[in-house]
């Protein structure tokens, strides 16, 4: 007889699949428990419905990502800000990047649904597993806009979290109109550099904005 933790793992599995292949809305709950090899009632008593186990694996999803690439690898609060703001922007490129797999590919394509079209619990999603990122990413921009108003920095981090976001909403297209611009393992530097060398100027042209 399987454990309530054991059952959960395999919901959360099965859901993965079923999610990345079929969407939220074609999913089916009786897929999900056939592939688990559970009760069709398992899912209301792990998570309390179809969307809520939806939201348990793009949460889960997220925190891998998250573990794999932390924002802050290597770094502290008191390195260098610009130090700081490249390995955020190059830990976001990786998460985007992925490991190739086709799962992970497509459960990234329904992340980037939810920021266009969020679902019912995505809110929560964002508050428990994107604040604490974008929290980071606002200090970064403190320490490279020292007395900037909280709409500017908020801007910035806008722009830098905007250009990030362009390889996934716009991944495809970027490798079918310039491939030598395509995210990839091989050239994810270059874009790193790129984004970098792009943000740092326009956060000195608001600095300078500000002084004059």
């Amino acid at each position: 007889m399987l454990g309530d933790s054991d059952t959960r793992d395999r919901l959360l599995r099965s859901a993965r699949a079923v999610f990345a292949e079929r969407g939220l809305q074609n999913a089916t709950v009786r897929e999900i428990c056939t592939r688990a090899r559970v009760n069709i009632a398992a899912v209301s008593y792990h998570f309390g419905g179809k969307e809520k186990l939806y939201a348990a694996v793009l949460r889960d999803y997220i925190e891998q990502e998250n573990r794999l690439h932390p924002r802050d690898q290597g770094v502290t609060p008191a390195s260098p800000p610009e130090e700081r703001l490249r390995v955020y922007v190059r830990s976001l490129l990786l998460g985007i990047l992925g490991d190739g797999a086709a799962e992970g590919e497509r459960l990234g394509k329904l992340l980037a649904q939810e920021f266009v079209e969020p679902s019912r619990h995505f809110g929560m999603i964002f508050e428990q597993m994107y604040r604490p990122a974008l929290d980071l990413l606002l200090d970064i921009l403190r320490q490279l806009l020292p007395g900037a108003d909280e709409g500017a920095v908020t801007q910035c981090a806008s722009s830098i979290s905007g250009q990030c976001a362009l390889y996934r909403f716009a991944k495809a297209s970027i490798a079918r109109v310039s491939p030598d611009l395509a995210l990839t393992a091989e050239n994810v530097e270059r874009v790193t550099d790129f984004i970098m060398h792009f943000s740092l100027g326009g956060v000195a042209r608001v600095a300078a904005a500000r002084q004059s």
